[in-house]
């Protein structure tokens, strides 16, 4: 399959270890529900996935719809950034998407890895992106910049506060207008120059991109506060809007914490459509798999006890 096929979705994950499993996840629900005459171009930014992984995720993916493609950024180009055992390198990957891609793509959708897909992406891989450097959803906590707890310097750089801020888990990215205008360096740049008001990628994204991305119909990401709404006169959408968002989304993010994979001790994911997580699942070479929460207590003991050992 060319991935210059004018019927190929270009999409584009990026993952460490730990996310494997939910990117097989993603990717294997996108597949389910795209387009008959279409395929995709998948490049997944490889943050140190086991051999062992990649191969499920190969199997869980297999389909003549897809091609897959692993990319081993360097994670040196990531140094003096914000970084917890959270917000890990690959989190980063996406900033300088232009570098691992082939030139000659022009755009491509990103994709968190804590999304399921429940529409076909060819519609929004259809919209004709024009001089946008992004399309995107706006945030459902942080709508606006002045609202961003990581852009509380906005006046002193310049940015509008009642500028919209976006979610950059669902991107479709103007790949030629991101490498004319180089714009993966200067939101690397500018996280480094605000690092005490900074709390991520995103944040850096919005102060780059202000005013030039476009914004998507909310059901191509759904974020959860939708559910905290009693009604849409109570929400920030008109009717038919919230009635969409709520009844039909096109993407599910899970961008609360924690999420549907994760049982623990004091809590478990409560998301309405946490099921449809595991349904998708099931489909992979992962199909079974649950977490509970002895096995995660098994897991510290056996952590703890390698510790302990370690120092024998």
């Amino acid at each position: 399959m060319s991935i210059s096929s004018n019927q190929s979705v270009v999409l584009v994950c990026a993952a460490d270890n730990n996310y494997a499993m939910p990117l097989a996840v993603t990717v294997r629900s996108a597949l389910e529900n795209l387009g008959t005459n279409q395929k995709i171009a998948l490049f997944i930014l490889d943050g140190g996935i086991a051999e062992s992984n990649k191969n499920k995720i190969i199997k869980s993916l297999k389909s003549e719809k897809i091609n897959i493609s692993w990319v081993q950024p360097d994670n040196a180009l990531f140094t003096n950034l914000v970084l917890t055992r959270h917000l890990t390198p690959s989190c980063y990957y996406r900033l300088l998407i232009t570098e691992f891609l082939p030139q000659e793509l022009n755009k491509a959708i990103y994709l968190d890895t804590d999304m399921v897909v429940t529409g076909d992406l060819g519609e929004i891989w259809n919209i004709e992106i024009g001089d946008d450097y992004a399309l995107a959803v706006q945030d459902d906590v942080d709508m606006y910049i002045s609202m961003s707890d990581g852009l509380r310097n906005y006046k002193e750089v310049g940015l509008d506060g009642d500028a919209k801020y976006f979610n950059s888990g669902l991107l479709v990215i103007n790949l030629e207008k991101w490498r004319t205008d180089n714009i993966g360096a200067k939101v690397l740049e500018y996280i480094q120059q605000n690092k005490e008001y900074v709390r991520n990628d995103q944040d850096g994204l919005n102060a780059v991109l202000a005013g030039k991305w476009r914004e998507l119909h909310p059901k191509w990401n759904q974020m959860p506060r939708i559910y905290d709404y009693p009604s849409w006169e109570n929400s920030p959408f008109p009717e038919d809007v919230y009635q969409d968002l709520l009844e039909q989304p096109c993407i599910i993010h899970f961008t609360n914490t924690p999420k549907p994979w994760y049982a623990g001790v004091k809590c478990e994911c409560t998301h309405p459509k946490k099921d449809l997580f595991f349904q998708y699942l099931d489909v992979t070479d992962w199909s079974g798999w649950r977490d509970t929460i002895w096995r995660r207590i098994a897991r510290k003991f056996m952590k703890l006890t390698s510790l302990n050992t370690s120092k024998l």
